[in-house]
């Protein structure tokens, strides 16, 4: 298993290496958020589009993330809501500027909160559907959306740790039951390679951190197995379109 994953992931980086001419990326809708965090609610299966004003370039924002559906977000676990975006080409790199708004429907003091980039399988293998890109072996930095280190700001917390690309770990802070925190990022969203179609969507996991996690609640690791067929998709977008 692991021999294969290696050479699937050499094979992935050289074509992404070699890839020159260069296509972009812009957000156009968001599904409804899912995941164990949010508990019994439901969420209305909307997907919100997306209006980005200003393609190819700063100045776009996106209001009340995730937009039609679960607006605030509530979370009444301590466990992931995931969001995915769904994206295209356009011609230039994108950026945009998210707010929304978090609700503490769960019996924990929560110090801390997590916001992660990474991908979704639409088959699930193992206990989890998402990975990061380090799980599944994208080049950091490559075709992929990441966090930008501007206009991060939190209504609770005082303190953020970009923790590379895909990370943002917020702290110094404190959202009781029944509180709810507002928080702005930024993303962008890169040029893609060759216009190969190597993702035509990601996801935005978040995780609120509390200070007494019940011992009988664990978040899912992403599968092992997940990594490799996620490498197999990508790749297999990558041939097909070639």
């Amino acid at each position: 298993m692991k021999k294969i994953i290696k050479t699937l992931a050499t094979t992935l980086t050289i074509s992404l290496a070699f890839s020159s001419t260069a296509q972009a990326r812009i957000i156009t809708s968001i599904s409804p958020p899912g995941g164990a965090g949010q508990g019994d609610v439901f969420c209305t299966q909307v997907q919100t589009p997306v209006d980005t004003a200003f393609p190819n370039s700063d100045g776009n924002q996106i209001n009340n993330f995730p937009g039609l559906s679960c607006t605030p977000k509530t979370f009444q676990e301590i466990a992931p809501i995931d969001t995915k975006l769904f994206v295209e080409a356009s011609g230039g790199t994108t950026e945009y500027l998210l707010s929304e708004t978090v609700v503490n429907s769960t019996d924990s003091i929560w110090n801390g909160f997590n916001f992660e980039i990474g991908f979704q399988s639409d088959n699930p293998f193992g206990e989890d559907n998402f990975a990061s890109p380090a799980v599944i072996l994208v080049p950091p930095g490559f075709a992929i959306p990441t966090f930008n280190n501007v206009q991060l700001t939190s209504s609770k917390f005082s303190q953020v740790n970009p923790d590379g690309s895909f990370n943002l770990n917020w702290s110094d802070g404190t959202v009781a039951p029944g509180e709810s925190v507002d928080f702005t990022f930024s993303l962008g969203v890169p040029d893609d390679l060759d216009g190969k179609d190597f993702y035509n969507s990601f996801t935005i996991r978040q995780l609120p951190i509390a200070s007494a996690m019940n011992p009988t609640k664990s978040v899912p690791e992403p599968s092992l197995i997940f990594g490799l067929f996620g490498l197999m998709g990508f790749r297999f977008l990558i041939g097909s379109r070639a």
